[in-house]
């Protein structure tokens, strides 16, 4: 007898068809499941530190059989890695979504000045979810794997600093001085604002940041290089001399 299939119908052998139904739901389920880990290790990280959370821990707020979370995280260092990655592209996400959003590389930079407020309660609660684990995988030496992850995190936030800079028409030593010094003042501003539970320090701190990099970025000032927590000092006058600016000396 002769079978010809008619377009549209799948003549496949049964059993495949119910084979490949029944295993949808697992590959469904183990992604849950690792995206289930991974939520609770980036929350249990940010609350209770590296250290202190145990992979017991993680499968309880995952609500999975701790036997399980082996099969997609073998050690608690290889989960922490996932949670950096994690942290990782969701930064770049963020960046992008400015980038897309504003065409002027001050206004993103403002953005950046301004995202810790958008979490303002769990940063004086639990300090910045980046910096804090940065600071912790830190003390396990430089040349552990999960610092080094840490420092990749960072230099995150600094090369779209610079890249942003260097599109506002910094020249790229400026740039790289400049980037370093906003993640720097931002950073701190987060650990102190957590250290003394303070909302409205965080919210004054970071206010003074962002006019330190408007000053910094204005066309009729050039770089401005001194810390954004200086900024109301009195201000110095200036001469160009051989295309720098120098204080010029105050005469009586």
């Amino acid at each position: 007898m002769d079978v010809t299939a008619k377009p549209g119908v799948d003549v496949r052998p049964r059993t495949v068809l119910v084979n490949q139904l029944t295993s949808m739901p697992e590959a469904y389920a183990a992604a849950d499941k690792h995206s289930e880990l991974l939520r609770a290790a980036t929350q249990l990280l940010h609350e209770h530190g590296l250290q202190r959370t145990t992979l017991a821990d993680v499968a309880g707020a995952a609500e999975v059989p701790l036997g399980n979370v082996y099969y997609y995280f073998k050690t608690k260092d290889a989960l922490a890695e996932a949670v950096i990655a994690s942290h990782e592209g969701a930064l770049r996400e963020r960046f992008a979504a400015w980038t897309s959003a504003h065409r002027e590389p001050r206004i993103r930079l403002r953005c950046l000045v301004r995202a810790p407020l958008d979490s303002a309660d769990r940063v004086i609660q639990f300090g910045c979810p980046h910096g804090s684990l940065c600071q912790e995988l830190e003390k396990l030496g430089p040349d552990a794997p999960l610092a080094k992850a840490g420092t990749r995190l960072l230099a995150v936030y600094i090369d779209w600093a610079e890249g942003q800079l260097l599109e506002h028409g910094c020249r790229r030593r400026e740039a790289q001085a400049l980037a370093t010094e906003l993640v720097a003042a931002i950073q701190g501003t987060m650990l102190v604002a957590h250290t003394m539970r303070s909302r409205e320090l965080l919210t004054r701190q970071l206010r003074r940041v962002e006019r330190w990099l408007d000053e910094a970025l204005s066309p009729s000032d050039g770089i401005a290089l001194d810390s954004p927590h200086r900024r109301d000092e009195p201000k110095r006058r200036h001469r160009r001399v051989g295309g720098r600016h120098v204080a010029a000396r105050k005469h009586t």
